[in-house]
């Protein structure tokens, strides 16, 4: 190798910058012939066999071992991570967590949501080489282990795309010009140096690199915050779930809107207290803002692939299938859509269909939208609309022939039924979840001291009716101490009259004299005279019998 192959780093290394931006640019057929010819494995991914082979044979006076690593100095951990080409800011203890991942580990295998998968005895070897705390359960070591996974996400196991394209190559960090003498005593080219500040003491330096790629900035995770990620990770199906009902009716654009989302995921569990896992729920939303429209336009669009055109096929064939199972989830989930959308995922895994395309899982969780949409437009499920519809119903249930009064009472109860509903909820809860008698005749006397009439007996058990409607759906007695509507309604004798004086209209309009009380006399008159011509008649003929009954004697 040429003498100008080398530079000098700043703690004086010589480096043969030609062979590293040969390995940083090279691909992975080329790396593992590499490997062949020094005799090393050429198992693992691109940046693996990378990294194993710039510390083979760029950095091989370094000692990679966990030890070695252990006794490294801030400013040396710098320049060496710099040389492998990965993010080299940040504390010392994180720059020997970052090394070691990115000399030992696969970002696709060592990640929060691969290390539940892991047994104890892992994860506490993990915290080993993080110098992290030992002891604790299983979920504690990987709450801990998660923390430092988190932190230095996308910051190893991956080299900058500037090296990888050539846009940049190692060949500053040198802070004087070659004088190295060689065997023919040639001068050997200066080399352009670049002077590079004295890091700061407490602060991390500017890495220039980053401005090539951005990469996060390293987080404090305060305590639990690990754990809450793992958790976190656990529910991602749950998380993208309220993710897409959020998308269906909030604005992404308004932060207001955003954060109360957020703070309804706090209610429902997940950790936001952390600042990290709020984080991670941004994220999380920008990827299915994106996912959204990638579907939306895959929707509309003709198939792109053959893959595509033979998985819309098998959703069609597989939709009526669907349907059935959709309805079995939304009886059995009730009104928790999130849960229900999951369920509505995994059936729909379940028949064959491949979700990773856009143009398949944008129709399936379309078809999931339109039927809870459908469900909520027939149930209303807005609970608290619902409930005051189905009170209201009662109160004017057969009250077509009810008086004037008794409708003016049910109109103040229609328009202030928000009042009256309060009314209901705080007597039901002073009475611990009992609506009897005694709570009938308290919601009567206060409404009555408030300048109502509900005391009408044609109010009274419409509104006590709708009282125990609303107290049992919101949740405080059992549909069974609903009182009753009367199942007939009584008629007063005025109304009785009403009736009759209709009857005897239609009778007169048909041509008939209706009936008065002399005529029903008479009638009855005629009738006793006849019976008693009959009688007679009758005694006459037995009179003679017996007389003919004698004379055969």
């Amino acid at each position: 190798m040429e003498r100008e192959d080398y530079t000098v780093g700043e703690r004086g290394l010589a480096i043969n910058t030609k062979l590293l931006n040969s390995l940083f640019q090279a691909k992975l057929a080329e790396l593992r012939d590499l490997a062949v010819e020094n005799n090393l494995p050429k198992t693992g991914n691109v940046e693996q066999l990378r990294a194993k082979l710039i510390a083979t044979l760029v950095l091989n006076q370094f000692d990679f071992t966990d030890s070695g690593i252990n006794k490294m100095q801030n400013k040396e951990l710098t320049e060496i991570l710099g040389l492998f080409g990965v993010k080299k800011s940040g504390p010392k203890k994180a720059k020997m967590r970052r090394l070691w991942l990115h000399l030992n580990g696969d970002p696709k295998k060592l990640n929060v949501s691969t290390i539940g998968d892991m047994t104890r005895e892992e994860l506490h070897a993990l915290c080993v080489t993080f110098d992290l705390p030992r002891s604790g359960n299983k979920n504690v070591l990987m709450g801990r282990v998660a923390g430092v996974l988190s932190s230095e996400e996308k910051s190893w196991g991956r080299v900058k795309k500037s090296l990888r394209t050539g846009q940049k190559t190692i060949d500053a960090g040198v802070e004087v010009e070659l004088d190295v003498e060689t065997d023919d005593s040639e001068p050997v080219t200066p080399v352009e140096v670049i002077e590079i500040p004295e890091p700061v003491e407490l602060p991390p330096e500017l890495d220039e690199d980053i401005l090539d790629a951005p990469t996060p900035t390293p987080v404090t995770l305060d305590e639990g915050a690990g754990e809450a990620l793992v958790r976190l990770e656990s529910r991602k199906a749950e998380l993208t779930s309220h993710l897409r009902e959020f998308l269906l009716i909030g604005r992404e654009q308004d932060e207001d809107d955003v954060s109360a989302f957020i703070e309804d995921l706090g209610r429902l569990g997940f950790g936001i207290e952390h600042e990290v896992v709020r984080g991670q729920i941004l994220d999380e939303l920008q990827q299915m803002i994106q996912l959204k429209q990638q579907e939306d336009s895959a929707r509309s669009a003709l198939p792109g692939s053959w893959r595509e055109k033979q998985a819309l096929r098998q959703l069609e064939d597989a939709r009526p299938k669907l349907l059935d199972k959709l309805d079995e989830i939304l009886e059995r989930r009730g009104g928790e859509i999130a849960s229900a959308r999951v369920d509505f995922e995994n059936a729909a895994l379940d028949v064959g269909l491949d979700l990773e395309l856009a143009a398949i899982s944008g129709r399936v969780h379309g078809l999931f939208d339109l039927q809870v949409s459908l469900r909520a437009s027939e149930e209303e499920l807005d609970p608290v609309t619902a409930r005051r519809h189905r009170a209201m119903e009662t109160l004017y249930q057969r009250s077509h022939d009810l008086s004037d009064e008794a409708m003016a009472q049910l109109g103040k109860i229609e328009t202030q039924m928000e009042a009256f509903e309060r009314v209901v909820e705080t007597i039901v809860r002073r009475s611990e979840g009992e609506f009897g008698p005694t709570e009938h005749a308290l919601l009567v006397r206060f409404l009555e001291r408030r300048g109502w009439d509900p005391n009408q007996p044609e109010v009274r058990p419409r509104l006590l009716a709708a009282a125990g409607i609303l107290a049992a759906e919101m949740g405080y007695v059992d549909a069974a101490d609903i009182p009753s509507l009367p199942t007939s309604i009584s008629l007063d004798a005025e109304k009785v009259s009403d009736v009759v004086d209709s009857m005897r209209d239609i009778l007169t309009e048909m041509g008939r004299a209706p009936p008065t009380i002399e005529s029903a006399t008479s009638v009855e008159s005629n009738e006793e005279l006849e019976s008693n011509r009959v009688k007679s008649k009758l005694d006459a003929a037995d009179a003679l019998l017996r007389k003919l009954n004698r004379g055969e004697n």
